[in-house]
């Protein structure tokens, strides 16, 4: 192998965009931070033709080929919420009501979710509703009424 050899031009893509390299060996923050992504809050995928894209944490060196193609996948962080008081983490930012009740050991049939903001009055969700869960949210269950006969 020649001197011009090891340092040859190569191409690879990271979210769709087309980057040059001579370097045939990168840690993966090193690839994010080329793509404008920031490593602490995204981590570097490689495409895997035919299967599932393969993550890799920021410090692992990849040996890279001409025509790789990666993706920057946004980490998922843990966001921590209360219902009645007792404390819960989930990396799952967007949840049914009914899950949240199961998660904290209710009968969606039995009780609703409300969430509860300061100097406003709590907001009741139907059980099927996606709620977009925000770090120290509060939530209370109610008590469902029996139908009087």
């Amino acid at each position: 192998m020649s001197a011009t050899d090891v340092h040859k031009k190569f191409q690879i893509s990271i979210d769709g965009e087309e980057y040059t390299t001579r370097d045939d060996d990168q840690e993966a923050a090193s690839l994010l931070r080329l793509a404008g992504r920031d490593p602490e809050k995204y981590d570097l995928a490689r495409l895997v033709p035919g299967g599932e894209p393969k993550i890799f944490k920021d410090g692992k060196v990849l040996d890279l080929e001409d025509g790789d193609a990666f993706i920057s996948v946004k980490q998922r962080i843990k966001i921590t919420f209360t219902i009645d008081g007792v404390s819960y983490s989930t990396k799952d930012d967007d949840q049914e009501a009914a899950a949240l009740l199961r998660l904290a050991g209710l009968s969606p049939a039995e009780y609703d979710l409300a969430r509860v903001r300061p100097g406003q009055d709590p907001k009741v969700f139907k059980d099927e509703k996606v709620l977009d869960l925000r770090e120290g949210d509060t939530f209370i269950s109610v008590k469902q009424s029996s139908p009087v006969a």
